[in-house]
Order: structure tokens, then sequence, then C-alpha cells
């Protein structure tokens, strides 16, 4: 099933080296080091430094991995960064560059101290790390710092691990298979950094089986991961065999967080507080919850909204909600965090669809139509998925034009509209509509009637109650939404259904995976009646 798109994006090169020329210019002043903008700075570097590499761009990717080698100096030590703008004043670059969001940083409050941290208290000698892009660019620059810092030798290289997800291959060009030969003569440990080892550990068990086959002892090469994994769920060929001949080590909870994030609601944990103990509960793929947390006093939910420019973004559409009235407003707090106030009322719940809640939520789709415009640039994945997991489930293939997904309003989507992310008091306020929209999972930045259709879906709206929605939607937006919305009811259950079955798959033998198969169950029958519904239509 497809569930995670792909979320690379090509950008304006220049512009993303202007920034972080930008940065280091504030960062060169004589005062010390503004930690926020550090680990900003420290994380555009690595996504620079990586999208060079992979482009190919040799001398530039090298002069730029020494300004992320001295932010991540920087950081580690906690004093001046020793570079300045002037550093990528004759920096080339690509007219337009590929990054794609590390999602331990953006998504999951996975800081670069942390395996800092760790490093320290494995290190044995002279080490060559290896960081597996994108997100292993920086945290290899980091854990390289660290161990330079207590005086130990460290080089470092990254890579690109190929191929099908649950199959990938590292391959070393011929500088790194160099580089690979003189630490192996200097008796140096290997260590592999990356987030993860995510849901097949493909990618690290493809590099650690490249250093053996280039003549690195196997009692040599290390695993840093973010997780412990559980070998045996791994989706890789032979995952539990290949990856117990290797030692790993995952950074130490906790993770970093605000002091008053006190009360832990991450991993489905939210659910014992927001709903009655005999009351019926959603399910939850608990592996991929943001953190959150509440305050002693239960008044502020902490949650993590992602580090740097990556968590901003998050708090600006989050701050717009509030002040269209549509939700309370952020706060921001540190390491990625950002705080709101906690709402009296209750989970609405699909039996709760009046005229006055359809009404309420065809003002919020309106809102979102304008508020937060963004061209659809997976359009073309999203297809895809349609296609792929009807094939997927039901072994053929779909009627000719069914995953056809006309766009009029191309937005961040909300991504979220089940009853339980709204709640229901005085007045009816979203939940969590800032942060999903934009992800790693499917859509991405597509039209509004996604929204329209999940509401129509999840609140399992009659034909009269959803006919209602889209009208009181076109009163507020001066957009008809009804020639397309049944392609995205389609698009939102054939999504819901494989992610809901993967979560199955991924949480077996945990009390969630009865609930995501009912779940599954119930998608897959929505998905065979809106197709033959279209078929006959």
């Amino acid at each position: 099933m497809l569930v995670f798109r792909d979320g690379r994006d090509p950008v304006a090169g220049r512009e993303r080296l202007q920034e972080l020329a930008g940065f280091l210019h504030r960062l060169s002043r004589p005062d010390p080091p503004d930690p926020v903008l550090l680990l900003d700075a420290l994380l555009r570097a690595g996504e620079l430094e990586c999208a060079l590499a992979d482009a190919g761009a040799g001398r530039s990717q090298a002069r730029m991995m020494s300004v992320t080698d001295a932010l991540a100096h920087a950081l580690v030590r906690g004093d001046d960064v020793g570079c300045g703008p002037e550093t990528l004043s004759a920096l080339e670059v690509p007219l337009l560059i590929e990054v794609s969001p590390p999602e331990g940083f953006a998504y999951y409050g996975l800081h670069p101290q942390n395996y800092a941290d760790l490093a320290g208290r494995l290190v044995r000698g002279a080490t060559a790390v290896i960081g597996i892009r994108s997100i292993g660019t920086t945290l290899s620059a980091v854990v390289a710092a660290e161990l330079r810092r207590i005086g130990v030798p460290a080089t470092r290289i990254t890579v690109r691990p190929e191929g099908h997800p649950f199959d990938r291959r590292t391959g070393f060009d011929p500088g790194s298979r160099a580089w690979v030969e003189a630490e192996c003569y200097t008796d140096s440990d290997f260590w592999v950094v990356d987030e993860g080892p995510g849901l097949s550990g493909s990618s690290f068990l493809a590099t650690g089986e490249a250093l053996e086959h280039a003549g690195v002892q196997r009692d040599r090469i290390r695993f840093l991961t973010s997780v412990d994994p559980q070998p045996q769920k791994l989706c890789a060929r032979d995952a539990a065999a290949r990856w117990s001949r290797f030692q790993a080590h995952a950074v130490a909870p906790p993770w970093r967080r605000p002091a008053e994030a006190a009360i832990d609601l991450s991993g489905g944990k939210w659910r014992g507080i927001a709903f009655r103990p005999d009351g019926e509960r959603p399910e939850s793929w608990t592996q991929f919850e943001r953190l959150k947390f509440l305050a002693p006093d239960r008044r502020r939910l902490y949650k993590f909204e992602g580090l740097g420019r990556f968590g901003a973004e998050v708090a600006e559409r989050a701050a717009a909600i509030a002040e269209a009235g549509f939700g309370v407003p952020p706060r921001a707090e540190c390491d990625g965090f950002y705080s709101y106030p906690v709402i009296a009322g209750e989970p609405a719940t699909a039996a709760s669809a009046d005229r006055h809640v359809l009404e309420r939520m065809a003002a919020y789709c309106a809102f979102r139509s304008t508020a937060f415009r963004r061209g659809p640039d997976g359009q073309a994945q999203l297809e895809r998925m349609m296609a792929w997991n009807y094939f997927e489930e039901f072994g053929e293939e779909l009627a000719p034009g069914a995953a056809i997904l006309p766009v009029q309003r191309p937005v961040i989507v909300d991504g979220r509209m089940q009853p339980h992310e709204w709640i229901s008091g005085t007045w009816l306020l979203k939940t969590d509509g800032a942060g999903h929209g934009n992800d790693h999972f499917f859509p991405g930045p597509t039209d509004i009637a996604w929204d329209l259709a999940g509401a129509i879906v999840e609140w399992r709206l009659s034909p009269d109650a959803a006919d209602y929605l889209l009208e009181r939607y076109q009163v507020f937006s001066r957009d008809n939404a009804r020639s397309r919305i049944e392609a995205y009811r389609l698009a939102y259950t054939l999504f819901r259904m494989g992610y809901c079955k993967m979560a199955a798959e991924a949480m077996r033998g945990t009390e969630e995976e009865a609930s995501l198969r009912r779940a599954y169950l119930a998608y897959r029958g929505l998905a065979q009646l809106l197709t033959r519904r279209a078929a006959a239509a």
C-alpha cells in the first residue's frame, strides 16, 4: 500500500543559499549565538549539503560540508560559529535543488543533540561516521563534532541508499571507497547514522553490508538509531537475521522537551484523557504520533510541531486558524515544541452532525481554501496512490478516468477531519489542523475537496447532509466542489484503507491492531461501493 508520499520538492538553490547566508550573518555578531538561530541554521546547512551531494556537485558539496561542520561544532560546544556569510559568497549551486523534510526534526521530536549525547557514551577510538541522507547529513555532522570536541579523531561522509524502500542498496563512489579504505587502514570504527530504522531497516542494512563488502570488519560497524527496533517486525528481506549481525544503539529517552511538559499523551495516551473509559476510541498508528504532553495543571497542551522553520510554518498556520476563530493560538516554547490552551468541551461525534456543525465545517473549509493556497506539487503521486492501492487490494485496475483528481482550489489541507478532531462546546473548534496537511503522509498539498470529502466520509454524512455541506461551502467560498467531490471521496477512502491496513500490520500483537483492522474493513467496503457507483455513472 502507498501511504507515505515522496516529499522531495524542487526549490531555488540560490534562494536557499541566501537564506542560510542571512542566518550566518546574524550568528556572526559578537554576542553569544542564539541557540534557536543556531539550530535553524544547522538544519538549513545540512539540507543544502544533502541536496548538493545528491546533485553530484562535488566541490560545492565539500565546501558546504565545512559550513555544516562549523555549525555542528558551535552547537555541541556552545560557542561561536567560526564562519560568516562570506563563506558562501562564491559557492556555486544548481538553479534548482531537491530537498525533503528531515522527518525526525520536522515531525517526531528528534534533536541533533540526542546523537551527540549518544556518541559521547559509545566512543572507543578513531571513528569514521557515515550519514544516511537526508537527515543523516546533519546527524553525522553533529556526531563527528561531538567526537572531535572530546578529542577523538573523526571524519565523515554521507551516502544515499537507492531502490525499493524495503530493499535498499548502497554503493560507494570512488572517493567514498577510498575514504573507507583509508579509515580501515587506521583501524577506525565505522558508525552509520540515521533516524529510524523505520518500517524496513533497509537503509541501515544496505549501508552496513556495503561496508562489509568494502572490507570493514563487522565488529567495527555500529548503527546509531533514534529508536530500538524490533528486528522481527522489520519489512526488509531477512531483516531479523541481517540486523542481528550488527551492533545497534539508540538515543536514550527522554527526548528534549519543555520543563512544563509533564504528563505524556504521546502514542495514543491522549485518548485516556479525551474519552470516557467506556466510550469508543478512535484508532491510532501510535508509532507515528507526534510527541504531546500536558502541563501539571492540565491547562496547556505541549506538542512537538518541528524544529526551526518546520515548526515555525506549522505555528503560522495554527495562528491563522485561531485568528479566524476556528482554533486556539499557539505559543512558542523550546526545542520545536509549541503549547496551546486546553479547550473546555468534548470530542464531537458523527451523531452530532446537525446543520450548525455542517455550517461550521463548511466555513472552515472555505477559510482554508483561501488562507493556505499552495500549488498541488504532488498531484500525480496522489493519483498514483489511488490506482496502486485499489489494484493491490482488489486485484483489478480502476475504471479509466477514476484516478483523475481535478484541482481548482489547491491548498495545504487539514487532513484530519474526523469528528474527534473537533471539540464540541460553546463553539465547534478544530484541533490539530496545522501540522498534517504537508507532512510525509498523503495527500500533501491538493484541492480543498480532500477535506470536504474527508468530512463526508468520517462523519458518515447522508446524501442530504453532504449536499448541505457542499452548498454552504459554495456560499462561503464561491467554489462549487460538487463536480469533483466523488473523485476525492474515493481518493480519501483508498488512502485511509491503505493507511489502516498497513498500520494494523505494523501494530500486530498490540491492542491497537483490532481497531485498526475494523477501520480498514470499513474503508474497504466504502471503496468498493464508491467504485461501483463510479462505474455505473
